[in-house]
């Protein structure tokens, strides 16, 4: 029996709005057991909606059934209630009046032009953070039921509840609230309803969006080019100097990536064997991770990847493939500068071509050899990517917690130009990433570390 209100929002989903809506071949355990078994048989079609009946009879006949005639019969067994409070039977007519009952069924013939189909906007029940009498939830159950049969008669025998169908919440809403009240449990409003319906924790729904917004922020800046004013926001699970978002500075170029350094790329081919084919797997795939590239030598573009070329372009480029690299129709010899372009990604880099006769087959097994940023990481002993911006972020979370106070700035003071910052500067020149604001743009100001 219900004890608390998530038992009546249960009830109503799981058993009444799948009773009436969903699969009727399913097992429904909504019915009463009676110890009278031909009185049984009779609650067998007690929900199928006969064809001389109009809905606005049929739901009166649900409701009675369901909140007084169910109630009546566990009330029957003494047993069940000796330790708990009785509930009371409901019917219609002992909450709405006969007058109230024809205007209810006047609404027969409103539409919801314009707007989804929703009993509460035909009863101009607006606030859903209301807790309706219940008077209105009865209109609401009445009036929910007629839409089904009438608006959405073809979805009826297969419908599942979803906490996005707005209908289908109004109703599960009104029937919990009469359930409860015929227990004795205090209503909840509509928004109280869906989330417990729905299993919405408001907080975590709410988070999300804020996190989506400041993403469109940053999406708008990459779009204007405004590199000056990007930034990471960290959402903090508890406040922090009375402070939930926390912009920080974006990190560093990592030095050991061939899009954040400027270290130019050096290819050592021999270009007179190896075949572009080979240059597109080896480097271009494998090596710097492209997907759909486009090489150009200079102003003369010799592949280019995509399903959307013609077929006489694409057999071009597949001759291409199979040519050595200094027989191209642009020729690739030592000293050209290749052009490579990911159409799948905003990625470009340049990699300058030096031939090379003799590789050793052991330590240089792709016949090619490529340099630059490769190499740049290895010597300065970095970590890995992921590793490095792990352990940056763990870094740069703690001590924007711990001069939070200083960062509670708006973005147009951050920006400011010569904008003072009150800080212990420690000039230390390491390669640690830490937390960093610069005094004007970016190329013109030193690293400064938060103490």
């Amino acid at each position: 029996m219900q004890g608390e209100f998530v038992h009546c929002v249960v009830w109503a989903k799981d058993l009444l709005f799948a009773k009436l809506f969903g699969d009727r071949n399913q097992d429904n355990d909504l019915n009463v057991r009676s110890s009278d078994v031909d009185g049984s048989k009779t609650t067998e079609n007690v929900f199928e909606l006969s064809p001389d009946e109009d809905p606005i009879s049929y739901g009166q006949r649900i409701y009675d059934h369901v909140f007084g005639y169910n109630i009546e019969l566990a009330l029957a067994n003494e047993e069940t209630w000796r330790n708990r409070r009785k509930p009371k039977a409901i019917h219609i007519k002992d909450v709405l009046s006969e007058v109230s009952l024809q205007q209810n069924g006047a609404l027969e013939n409103c539409t919801n032009e314009g707007t989804s189909i929703s009993a509460m906007s035909t009863l101009d029940l607006k606030n859903p953070q209301d807790v309706w009498s219940l008077e209105d939830n009865s209109k609401v159950f009445l009036e929910a039921l007629r839409l089904f049969i009438t608006k959405r008669e073809k979805e009826i025998g297969s419908l599942t509840f979803d906490k996005d169908d707005q209908l289908a919440v109004e109703f599960v809403t009104a029937a919990a609230n009469i359930r409860a009240s015929s227990f004795g449990i205090p209503m909840h409003s509509f928004f109280e309803t869906k989330g417990i319906a729905g299993n919405i924790v408001h907080a975590v729904a709410t988070t999300n969006a804020i996190i989506a917004g400041l993403i469109v922020i940053e999406a708008i800046k990459v779009l204007q080019n405004d590199f000056r004013s990007y930034r990471m926001t960290y959402c903090l699970e508890h406040p922090s100097k009375k402070l939930l978002l926390m912009p920080v500075e974006p990190f560093e170029a990592n030095k050991s990536c061939y899009v954040c350094s400027e270290t130019p790329l050096l290819l050592e081919i021999n270009t007179q064997t190896s075949k572009l084919c080979d240059f597109v797997e080896k480097i271009v795939r494998n090596k710097l991770g492209m997907n759909l590239p486009l090489i150009m030598n200079g102003s003369n573009l010799i592949f280019e990847a995509g399903d959307d070329l013609e077929e006489d372009v694409a057999a071009n480029y597949m001759q291409n493939l199979n040519k050595v690299l200094a027989e191209l129709p642009s020729p690739v010899t030592s000293g050209t500068v290749l052009t490579v372009e990911d159409l799948q990604q905003e990625l470009t880099c340049n990699i300058n071509i030096k031939h090379r006769e003799e590789f050793d087959e052991e330590k240089e097994p792709d016949g090619m050899v490529l340099s630059g940023w490769l190499e740049r990481a290895k010597d300065d002993q970095l970590l890995s990517n992921g590793q490095s911006t792990l352990l940056g972020t763990k870094r740069k979370i703690s001590e924007a917690q711990e001069s939070s106070e200083n960062l509670a700035r708006p973005f147009s003071e951050t920006n400011a130009a010569n904008q003072e910052i009150p800080q212990q500067i420690d000039d230390n020149n390491d390669d640690d990433e830490d937390m960093v604001m610069l005094d004007g743009p970016p190329e013109a100001s030193k690293k400064k570390r938060f103490k």
